[in-house]
């Protein structure tokens, strides 16, 4: 739900006159570059904020003082880079991580993707995950190699928002972004230029991610979620519902049929839509028989009742928005064990955009989310039941750590 709160009159009338007053003492040419993009866009962001930040307490004297510095470095602004960190160190003081400005151009939907995932890792950020077939995979980036900077920015120690966690690799198609980083045990650090490319629809990455393990003679199915829109979850609830059905879908899938439980590897995944088609699913409270189809073999009751399956959602700190709320919802209604490392700490309940007067846009929290018990985890993450960090298979024919240990869970060990 949103909270408005109007902005106070006199309070307007005081900022309009302190940039008035701030653009009229720059020097002539100073003033001109610096009020014609910038006044109106630090306007736009106040009232945007004031009208539509979740939050109403955070919005008093620290986000007046803050706005009123902002009024006093854009004076002084006279590049687009320098305006650029002035809008961002205003909204930081908010400390919300899906509250950002984004840079004009930046598409509104239909985001190419550079391929790459991270998360925090020890000091530093790490790679959480690689999409299949764009520029991060042909660049030979691998998961857990140290990401060092973005875009020319330094990543250290220092936590980034979700726009520089994950947007950062996102944009129109045919542009690019360059990535620094370095391998375990590799003797020196790489930069490259990492072309965004169209990404393939949710539910196509859904089926070309699904396989089976076998372990101790039982088979495992194990499903792969980049990002979480309603393709996604009806391509899990069709992978899920009829297993007869999908595994005729391809060769990888012919054991399907057979499998006693399931990994949902949602590792990396910036989320995007709500979960809640895929926890009602999981649990089984909706499907049931239509009617039969008849075929040379018999009839048979479609849609068949969902036959529950043991479930282990597998994460990681590349694990964000969506994504932690569905580990959540996992933890709320006792759906399987999440297993993994604690997830980015960026559960926003609802972010919306804004545009701005320079043809940038504003994102913003409109919503926040905290557990029944009262517990918000923005900032700190979800707690997985069974801890593991995200690192390579230990020997040839295994699965990665936080895979083997998913089968264990599904075990019950």
């Amino acid at each position: 739900m949103s909270i408005a709160t109007p902005i106070p009159r006199r309070e307007a009338a005081l900022i309009a006159l302190l940039l008035l007053a701030l653009f009229s003492a720059a020097p002539a040419g100073r003033a001109a570059a610096a009020a014609s993009p910038a006044q109106p866009v630090l306007a736009e962001i106040d009232r945007i904020v004031r009208e539509q930040f979740w939050d109403a307490k955070r919005i008093g004297p620290d986000w007046e003082a803050a706005v009123r510095r902002g009024a006093s470095d854009l004076a002084k602004a006279q590049t687009a880079p320098e305006r650029d960190r002035v809008y961002d160190r205003l909204l930081e003081t908010l400390s919300d991580s899906h509250t950002f400005r984004m840079p004009p151009g930046f598409p509104e939907r239909n985001w190419a993707t550079a391929g790459l995932r991270i998360g925090r890792d020890g000091g530093g950020y790490a790679v959480k995950g690689v999409l299949p077939g764009h520029a991060a995979e042909r660049a030979g980036i691998r998961v857990g190699d140290r990401v060092l900077a973005v875009g020319g920015r330094r990543y250290g120690a220092e936590r980034v928002n979700f726009r520089d966690l994950f947007f950062v690799f996102e944009g129109q198609a045919g542009t690019s972004v360059d990535v620094t980083w370095k391998g375990e045990g590799a003797p020196a650090e790489k930069t490259a230029r990492l072309k965004r490319d169209p990404e393939e629809p949710g539910d196509t990455l859904v089926w070309r991610s699904a396989r089976v393990i076998v372990r101790d003679g039982k088979k495992y199915g194990y499903i792969r979620l980049w990002g979480i829109s309603s393709e996604t979850a009806l391509a899990v609830v069709d992978l899920l519902l009829d297993r007869e059905e999908a595994s005729r879908a391809k060769p990888e899938l012919k054991d399907w049929a057979s499998i006693e439980g399931v990994l949902l590897d949602v590792r990396g995944n910036s989320g995007g839509y709500d979960p809640d088609i895929l926890t009602t699913f999981l649990l089984g409270q909706w499907s049931s028989g239509d009617y039969e189809v008849l075929t040379r073999d018999g009839s048979r009751i479609v849609p068949p009742a969902y036959r529950r399956l043991p479930v282990a959602l597998l994460v990681n700190s590349g694990t964000a928005s969506a994504g932690e709320a569905l580990a959540l919802k996992f933890r709320a209604h006792s759906i399987g064990s999440i297993v993994g490392e604690q997830t980015a700490g960026m559960l926003s309940g609802g972010a919306a955009a804004e545009k701005l007067p320079d043809g940038s846009t504003l994102w913003l929290s409109r919503r926040a989310i905290r557990d029944l018990e009262g517990k918000s985890y923005e900032g700190e993450g979800v707690p997985p039941d069974v801890p593991v960090l995200d690192r390579p298979p230990l020997e040839p024919g295994r699965e990665d750590a936080i895979i083997e240990a998913g089968i264990r869970a599904l075990q019950g060990r």
